[in-house]
Formats: C-alpha cells, structure tokens, sequence
C-alpha cells in the first residue's frame, strides 16, 4: 500500500502537520495526514537538498502494552480566568476528528524510556477554535508511511 515505511524519525518531523484521521486496532494508533509529513533533508528517500512534505501519510504508533491504557489524552479548557486540565478518553478524540468537527496539529515531541509525549492543539471548526493538548503513549515502536514527496512543499 505505501512505496515507503520507516520505523525512525531520524529525519521525519510531525511538526505542524495535521491528524486529519485516527484510529485504534489491536494495540495499534493510527494518525493519518491527508496534507503529508515532513521528511527532512539527509532521509535515504528525500533525493532534494531540503526538507519537503509528503503526499497524505500515516504514521503508526505500536503501543507497548498494546491496550488503550498506554494512551493519556490531556486537553486544556478555559473555565472562566483558569485553564483546566481535562483527560479526555480515546473514543472523544476519535470521534472528534473522524466526525469532521477538527484535527489535531502536532508541535513538538519529548521521548524518553518507551514514553512519548506530543504536545498538540485540537483544532474545531466551533468556538474554542483551538485548545491545547498532550498526548502521553507508551511506545514499543513507530512506523512513518507515504507514497511520494513533494518537492514544490518545502519547509
């Protein structure tokens, strides 16, 4: 299905990119990009001297327990002048961005002993238009999936 599959992020970054859709299957989270990730300048399949979008992409999270309970979701709400902290279920996040009301906009990333941590926004077509968020999973592995670059997108 995918021409390439990497199980590194030596030369991958999510940052900016958009989780237009997700899923959950035998301990398995899937995020997919319709609008692509970046594969950076140096990666054995990027042949341009910079750092360019693929073609829609996914990317695999094989979590390490293989149950849901490897995966927090932490959302930020404003109540009132205070920001809470709220955790979210899997089936929330799910159905938040497959149902079309939003995405989810990966920023940065801090891994460490089988854990990662992503900071994220939730992106809603509905007002709060964004909030922020943390996903916290606990990894076996990660496996990055597309077709084809786009040389005209870089970075």
């Amino acid at each position: 299905m995918w021409k390439h599959c990497d199980r590194t992020d030596e030369y991958i970054s999510l940052h900016d990119c958009h989780g237009t859709k997700i899923s959950y299957e035998k301990g398995v989270l899937t995020f997919g990009f319709e609008d692509g990730i970046w594969i950076c300048q140096g990666h054995p399949d990027n042949n341009v001297d910079k750092t360019v979008r693929t073609d829609g992409a996914e990317v695999r999270f094989f979590l390490e327990s293989a149950d849901e309970s490897d995966i927090t979701i932490y959302v930020f709400e404003e109540e009132g002048k205070k920001t809470i902290r709220k955790e979210w279920d899997l089936t929330n996040l799910l159905e938040h961005v497959n149902n079309g009301k939003g995405t989810v906009e990966f920023l940065y990333q801090y891994k460490g002993y089988g854990t990662w941590i992503i900071e994220c926004w939730i992106w809603s077509k509905k007002k709060p238009y964004h909030r922020e968020c943390e996903l916290k999973i606990s990894l076996a592995e990660v496996e990055y999936c597309w077709n084809d670059l786009h040389e005209d997108r870089e970075w």
